[in-house]
């Protein structure tokens, strides 16, 4: 099935970005790809100091911080990389069973 659209958008069924019939040269850096960097380079950063937590611990036996306020610390560089930087898959497989509601 083909979908077409004035401007840019999304497909109504699986969400993927729509492209241009007819590709042009003036075209600026593709913005869904800038998103995605961004959001990898955040959640690459935001990942580094939580494998430091969990798994040094489990390791090495070196507490970086009380293993009471572990799992607390955890949830805090977690929450981001999932919620935030998965949002786009969120919203897009949410987009495929919204017509199903």
């Amino acid at each position: 099935m083909r979908f077409c659209r004035e401007g840019p958008g999304t497909c109504p069924i699986c969400g993927m970005a729509l492209e241009p019939e007819e590709p042009s040269l003036d075209d600026g850096p593709n913005p869904e790809l800038v998103d995605f960097t961004r959001r990898l380079w955040v959640a690459g950063a935001l990942t580094v100091p939580l494998l430091i937590v969990s798994m040094f611990a489990e390791m090495f036996g070196l507490h970086v911080v009380s293993p009471t306020a572990s799992p607390w610390v955890q949830l805090a560089l977690t929450a981001p990389i999932v919620l935030w930087a998965g949002w786009p898959l969120f919203e897009r497989g949410g987009c495929r069973f919204a017509p199903a509601i």
